[in-house]
């Protein structure tokens, strides 16, 4: 509760959360076509995000040959909360790929 009291509480949110409400729908639908993606993904959670395991596994699944990683000490925030962890899982993910043709 503290984190979602502290994220309602930054500049800015109010708005983002009307604008992320109006666009609910649309974002349920681009999910179907999660399975086209053609390009590397990392799915990168905290572990304390306040998205349920298998909601996040099943974004896994429907996006093909996706990665996933959980970051500890992590919420729905990554970039705020752990933005060294975020960097560090994108530098060891996208070091393999440096180099490979693109699909």
């Amino acid at each position: 509760m503290t984190e979602i009291y502290l994220v309602g509480n930054r500049r800015g949110h109010y708005r983002a959360f009307l604008s992320l409400l109006r666009n609910a729908e649309s974002w349920e639908t681009a999910t179907m076509a999660y399975s086209n993606i053609k390009i590397p993904v990392l799915l990168l959670w905290g572990d304390r995000d306040w998205s349920r395991p298998d909601e996040r596994e099943h974004d896994r699944q429907i996006v093909p040959s996706a990665k996933m990683a959980t970051v500890e000490n992590g919420g729905h925030f990554l970039p705020l909360d752990r933005p060294d962890a975020v960097v560090e899982h994108l530098l060891a993910f996208h070091a393999p790929l440096v180099g490979k043709p693109s699909s």
